[in-house]
């Protein structure tokens, strides 16, 4: 039997599979470690349990491709065949149509309406699609995941607070809370359905849904879109986006982590990336991970010299 260098750690335990960068499913991630050092690849660097549900599988090799690197050896080993690829899922129209109501309710609107006149909000819901879950109680946002061509690719449940604070452990997506079987999820960026209205704006890219919202209400020159995860920006997810001016915006850390990450990401794609946090943002508010969206709410306002 061939000798393999990178192989997915072998399970001992739930402490030995790890949460999902893509599903965000806990304790379903299997990373790929080296067998001649012990440790770990990067983090998304592995396999999804979830083939069905989630298929997430990035190998020690497309790692390689991606980054530059050329190890010595880049034998693989992986246990079970990937099977083939499966059609991508929708969610129903009837069901995301129920979901727009109920804004009374919906904590993450409530705060809106802190920040911004009645307006403003109304506009923000409706170009997002912004919906409402009565799941955790009720007042849950839903974010609806729409691709240029308005099909429904998916909708994150995530329940926050009246002060726009999420609640830890309440956020889901829709397909899972409604048992739709084998549905296969295949995500888009948040926002994607609002390029083909706007074809000659440029696009700021954010990690979070609510960051992309409050950025559109403070600087609406531009179209925000959101990647729903600091991992979740791929190749796939920016074809969409050929030919625009895109800079992203990567959340503040103490160490800068993000920033380089989403550097190399910008290098790779051809897009460019925002300086801001790294030089404004002061060094608690970086260990706090600070978000553009932050920086936007107290100044209403953004120094696009900055960018």
């Amino acid at each position: 039997m061939t000798e393999h260098r990178y192989i997915l750690q072998k399970y001992t335990g739930r402490n030995s599979r790890y949460t999902c960068p893509e599903c965000r499913k806990p304790h379903e991630f299997a990373r790929y470690i080296d067998t001649e050092t012990g440790e770990q690849l990067p983090d998304h660097v592995g396999r999804c349990n979830r083939v069905d549900k989630c298929g997430y599988h990035y190998t020690p090799k497309q790692y390689f491709a991606d980054n530059g690197i050329k190890p010595e050896r880049v034998e693989v080993y992986t246990p079970k065949p990937q099977p083939p690829p499966r059609p991508i899922s929708y969610i129903d129209a009837e069901i995301f149509n129920n979901s727009l109501r109920a804004y009374d309710k919906n904590n993450l609107v409530k705060y809106l309406h802190s920040l911004f006149d009645a307006e403003t909000v109304f506009h923000l819901i409706n170009i997002y699609k912004i919906g409402t879950s009565s799941r955790y109680g009720g007042g849950t946002t839903v974010f609806w995941q729409i691709d240029e061509h308005n099909n429904i690719r998916a909708g994150k449940l995530i329940k926050y607070a009246e002060n726009g604070h999420r609640i830890h452990g309440k956020q889901n997506w829709v397909h899972s809370v409604l048992n739709i079987d084998n549905f296969n999820l295949k995500q888009c960026l948040f926002g994607e359905h609002l390029l083909k209205e706007t074809p000659g704006q440029t696009v700021g890219i954010v990690e979070s849904e609510k960051t992309a919202i409050i950025a559109a209400a403070t600087w609406p020159e531009m179209i925000w879109l959101a990647t729903g995860g600091a991992e979740n920006l791929n190749k796939e997810k920016v074809k969409p986006l050929a030919g625009r001016r895109t800079i992203l915006f990567p959340d503040s850390s103490i160490t800068g982590k993000m920033f380089d990450k989403w550097r190399a990401k910008a290098d790779e794609f051809g897009f460019e990336c925002s300086e801001y946090l790294e030089k404004h943002a002061t060094d608690k508010q970086k260990a706090d991970g600070v978000d553009i969206a932050d920086f936007l709410i107290k100044k209403q306002s953004y120094d696009t010299e900055a960018v």
